[in-house]
């Protein structure tokens, strides 16, 4: 309820109060803020740079094995092993079937580290894969 002091001309108030409105807006934002750094799945690591790479917004879509610079897997989040890959994997993939399978390696990593893993996964009929790199800017070599 308001009340108008002074006057009475009757007059209608026609100002509008936008304050809930930015404060709406600004909550929103933070939020977003907040949240998007963790919509990339798997692990966090240095993935190696590549002339050729096509930007992809990751936000959950993929079934993503990472392999940090000490040559620990993890099944999106889940630590794993190259014995236990499969079955963490078939277990991921059960809970979502639609999902690419990615590989996310560290640039620190021998390409042997990772083409053990990648050999586990075709052994075991998923041909498919997608290999996760940073794009180079333009000018580097």
């Amino acid at each position: 309820m308001s009340m108008q002091v002074g006057e009475s001309n009757n007059n209608l108030m026609a100002d509008i109060n936008i304050t809930p409105l930015v404060d709406v807006v600004l909550v929103l934002l933070i939020i977003f803020m907040v949240i998007t750094p963790m919509l990339s799945s798997g692990m966090a690591v240095n993935l190696p740079k590549a002339g050729s790479a096509t930007t992809v917004n990751d936000a959950g879509q993929h079934l993503v094995v990472s392999i940090r610079s000490d040559a620990a897997i993890f099944v999106d989040t889940k630590r794993s092993s190259v014995d236990k890959l499969i079955d963490d994997l078939n277990a991921e993939w059960r809970k979502e079937p639609n999902r690419a399978l990615l590989i996310k390696g560290d640039r620190s990593l021998h390409w042997k580290q990772v083409h053990a893993v990648m050999d586990k996964v075709r052994e075991n009929g998923m041909t498919t894969m997608l290999l996760a790199a940073d794009k180079k800017p333009d000018g580097d070599n």
